[in-house]
C-alpha cells in the first residue's frame, strides 16, 4: 500500500497532483486514508459520500483511428471540459444499454473513454441513455438516510474543487448530532449534512451503514468526539 505522511493528510491542495482520485494509502500509524476531490465544502469531522450520479439522455458514440468505440456525445452538452475526468458510467437505456465504461477526459459535449473501456455496441441518438457516477467526487452526507455508502469522514476542512485525504480506517475525530455512546456504533442521517448518529440496535448492513465506533464519548450534540473508523 502507498505510503503518505501525516503532513500529507492535513492538507488540501487546488490541483489533482500525481495521486488519481480513489488511491489507497496508509500513515506510519496504520490508519487508512482515500485520495478525493470535494464537491462542496466539507468540514472537519464530516462524513462524506459520493456526488450526486448524473443521467444524460440521447446520446451517440463514434470511433478512433483504431475502430475502438470511446467517444459518447451529447450535442447540447455544454460540459465543463475535464469535469467528468475518472467518472464511470453505464447504458443504462437504448441500444448498448447495460455496457459499463470509464471516462479518461471529456470536451464540452464528448466524453473520451480509456480505451480498455471502450464500447462494444455502438449506442444510437434516437434511444440510448448513460448515467454517470463520480466514486471519488464527494460530498457531505446527507441528513436523515442511514445508508448512503460513505466514502470516509474528513479529518480536515475542504473548500469545493479541493483534493486531499479523507480517513477510511482509524482513530479520529467525527461531528456526533447526539451524544455517541463509547465502544458503540455511529451511523449517518443527523439532522446536520455530514453529522452523524449513534447506530441502531439490531440493524443490518441494509437498513443504515457501519462507520465505526466510538472511543470517547461527546458531552453535548454537535459536537467532535475520538472514533475509531472502519468505513468498507
Amino acid at each position: 500500500m502507498m505510503k503518505i505522511s501525516f503532513q500529507d493528510v492535513k492538507q488540501t491542495t487546488t490541483s489533482q497532483g500525481q495521486t488519481a482520485p480513489g488511491s489507497v494509502a496508509q500513515t506510519p500509524d496504520g490508519a487508512s486514508w482515500i485520495y478525493v476531490k470535494a464537491a462542496g465544502a466539507i468540514a472537519a469531522g464530516n462524513a462524506v459520500v459520493p456526488n450526486t450520479a448524473v443521467g444524460v439522455d440521447t446520446v451517440s458514440s463514434s470511433a478512433n483511428n483504431l475502430g475502438q468505440i470511446v467517444y459518447i456525445t451529447e450535442a447540447s452538452a455544454g460540459w465543463t471540459v475535464g469535469a467528468y475526468a475518472g467518472a464511470y458510467g453505464v447504458v443504462d437505456d437504448g441500444t448498448g444499454v447495460g455496457q459499463v465504461f470509464k471516462v479518461m477526459d471529456n470536451t464540452a459535449d464528448t466524453l473520451i473513454l480509456f480505451p480498455a473501456y471502450a464500447l462494444t455496441t455502438a449506442l444510437a441518438v434516437a434511444d440510448s441513455d448513460i448515467t454517470l457516477t463520480f466514486p471519488n467526487l464527494v460530498t457531505k452526507s446527507a441528513i436523515t438516510d442511514k445508508a448512503q455508502q460513505a466514502t470516509g469522514i474528513s479529518q480536515i476542512a475542504f473548500a469545493s474543487g479541493e483534493y486531499g485525504w479523507v480517513l477510511k480506517q482509524g482513530t479520529g475525530k467525527v461531528i456526533a448530532g447526539e451524544a455517541l455512546t463509547v465502544d458503540l456504533s455511529f451511523v449517518t442521517g443527523d439532522d446536520t449534512a455530514g453529522q452523524v448518529l449513534k447506530g441502531t440496535t439490531a440493524k443490518g448492513a441494509f437498513d443504515e451503514q457501519y462507520l465505526g465506533y466510538c472511543r470517547v464519548a461527546n458531552v453535548a450534540a454537535d459536537q467532535s468526539t475520538l472514533v475509531y473508523v472502519n468505513v468498507a
